[in-house]
């Protein structure tokens, strides 16, 4: 039997966090020697290599290494925070510009559904079409990408962060982490995308994959439901 890799649980693979007692996805209790650590609690990034916290990619390939970026909670993800200018410009082309394109007579809806299809496949690596373009990912503070059902849970939040006249988007700009309320609710980070971020996996918490199924099931429900009381009704 193989034995578990340091830095992750060695029941679920999850990625563990400096100093944590009990895996963050199952609960499992974790070693202390199977925990990096970070006693100073010191930032560290991509601009100063002498304080990188070396991290697994993974359990099964232990070779490569990615930076952490220790943030404002005191919680170290891979990658460096991205700024508030690159997020911006990726939510532009996610929400306006495709949505423009989309309105496009007679080709427009091809563009959409062409989008739609690339951002479901985006989503499984914490991407969206904007994030992708401007060269951005979304991980989880346990140390993976966002995967799919996270990605989409994610997306369901943001409509929430919108309606309080956007609120839950612009006082990102006012917090080190920029992180949005959508992003702090599904415990995630923005940040820049490079090769040791690109090869982290992806994942999905299991209140995600449930609130996934939930927002498929009700409106089909609905429609259900709906074309029963047409039929009765007529």
């Amino acid at each position: 039997m193989n034995s578990p890799v340091s830095g992750f649980c060695s029941s679920c693979g999850v990625r563990q966090m400096p100093g944590a007692s009990f895996c963050r996805e199952c609960g499992t209790a974790v070693p202390k020697e199977s925990v990096d650590q970070n006693p100073t609690g010191e930032y560290v990034g991509p601009n100063d290599p002498s304080k990188y916290t070396p991290e697994y990619v993974g359990p099964n390939d232990p070779s490569k290494y990615t930076p952490m970026t220790i943030t404002s909670s005191g919680i170290a993800v891979p990658g460096e925070i991205a700024g508030m200018k690159a997020r911006t410009g990726a939510w532009l082309i996610t929400n306006i510009l495709v949505n423009i394109t989309g309105a496009i007579p007679v080709l427009g809806p091809f563009v959409s559904l062409g989008a739609f299809i690339w951002t479901m496949s985006l989503y499984r690596r914490g991407q969206d079409v904007g994030a992708h373009l401007s060269h951005l990912r979304v991980v989880r503070d346990t140390g993976e990408l966002a995967g799919f059902y996270h990605m989409w849970t994610r997306g369901l939040a943001s409509i929430i962060s919108f309606l309080l006249i956007g609120a839950g988007f612009w006082t990102a700009y006012f917090n080190q982490d920029h992180r949005t309320w959508h992003d702090k609710w599904m415990g995630t980070y923005v940040v820049k995308a490079e090769p040791d971020v690109d090869g982290l996996p992806g994942t999905s918490s299991s209140i995600a994959r449930t609130l996934f199924w939930i927002s498929i099931a009700v409106p089909i429900a609905g429609l259900l439901a709906l074309l029963v009381w047409i039929i009765t009704v007529v």
